[in-house]
């Protein structure tokens, strides 16, 4: 007798595709913020250049706003900045 097998995977494989998903959308969220503050972010050279990316997340600190000082702490951490 044929049995159903699970097409979801687990482990490793599906836990990077999801933070990868994660990052995608704190970057997405990080642009936006930024955009509403007047600033226009290069997503390539976030990735390339650190001292591109790290002179945003400092420019954050400037901005009193508490949903991107939260998103860039987040996305700092998930880029390996922090």
């Amino acid at each position: 007798m044929p049995t159903e097998t699970s097409s979801m995977s687990t482990g490793p494989a599906r836990d990077a595709g999801a933070d990868e998903r994660l990052v995608l959308l704190e970057e997405v969220d990080f642009k936006w913020l930024m955009a509403g503050q007047g600033w226009w972010i290069d997503t390539w050279r976030l990735h390339t250049d650190s001292g591109y990316a790290s002179h945003l997340l400092q420019l954050v600190e400037q901005i009193p706003s508490t949903a991107l000082r939260t998103c860039a702490a987040h996305l700092q951490t998930s880029l390996g900045l922090g």
